[in-house]
This record gives C-alpha cells, structure tokens and sequence, in this order.
C-alpha cells in the first residue's frame, strides 16, 4: 500500500491538493476498511494516471446516493477519456450498492470540469453553500441515544487548514 499512497501522492497536485504519501496511506487504508467507499483508479505504461473516491450517503428522508469526494485525471491524460472510465465504473459500484444517482461537487472556478460532467449527462442541481467547522479543538460528548455507533477517528494532520 505504501508505493499505491507515493502514487496517489503524485497525483493529488492534479486536483490542486498537497498530500505526503504518509497522509496519503493512512486515508486510503481508511476508505479501503470502509464499505461505505469505492476506490478506482487508472494507469497508463504502469503510471497512475487518475483516481475516483466514491462514497455511500444514506439517509432517512431520502434513498441516498452515491457522491464522487475525489475525482482527478493527471493533466497530461485529459481529454482521453480517462475521466468518463473512472465515472462510468463510479456509476457501476452505485447501482451495486443500490444507490440510483450519483451526486458531484465542483468548486464555482471549474468551468471545464462542469462542461465535461455535463456532456456525460450530469445536471447542475441546485446552488448551495458549504458551511464548515474546525474540530481539532472541540472535545465530542459522548452518544446518549440509543443505538449509537462511533467510527474510529479518521486519520488527519496538523497540516491541514
């Protein structure tokens, strides 16, 4: 696992995110641990070349769906249809799962991001904000309903703002 996190490491700049390879192992341990998560990757001459973390939301108002947390192609392999494979395996494991959508967020700059999920069918949904909290600080009280469940803490870094 720990060339898979180097090679994941390199990617991630794609995207616009700094990641060592030891952050890197201990998250993708995590999300490999987790039935709720779905990883896929492409290479080309044995080079990763992109990446596609997928994870389940269930909810009670609602059946749920499947949302792409990470899509990233490297830039020299775009347009080669490397990023329609990875979203069309995403969209196989959702129905495997019994999701029947698949949710994306794209940061308001992507322009060329929201063209290329438009022509694979994807719809701009609604307009929303992300509201955000720092917890490092914050001590978790502890569950007083009734069958409650604590996943273990997901593994962070003091580097991450």
């Amino acid at each position: 696992m720990t060339e898979d996190a180097h090679r994941i490491s390199d990617l991630l700049p794609h995207l616009g995110y700094q990641v060592s390879a030891d952050e890197a192992s201990l998250r993708l341990a995590y999300v490999l641990g987790s039935p709720n998560h779905a990883v896929f990757v492409a290479e080309a001459h044995r080079e990763l070349v992109g990446l596609c973390l997928l994870a389940g939301v269930r909810h009670i108002a609602s059946a749920g769906y499947a949302e792409v947390m990470e899509l990233v192609v490297h830039s020299g392999h775009q347009g080669q249809g490397v990023g329609r494979s990875l979203l069309q395996q995403a969209e196989a494991w959702a129905v495997s799962q019994g999701y029947g959508r698949v949710r994306l967020r794209s940061g308001v700059q992507r322009e060329e991001a929201h063209q290329f999920y438009e022509r694979l069918g994807y719809s701009r949904s609604r307009a929303s904000y992300a509201f955000e909290r720092t917890l490092a600080a914050i001590q978790p009280p502890e569950p007083t309903w009734v069958g409650a469940h604590r996943l273990p803490p997901w593994p962070t870094s003091a580097s991450e703002s």
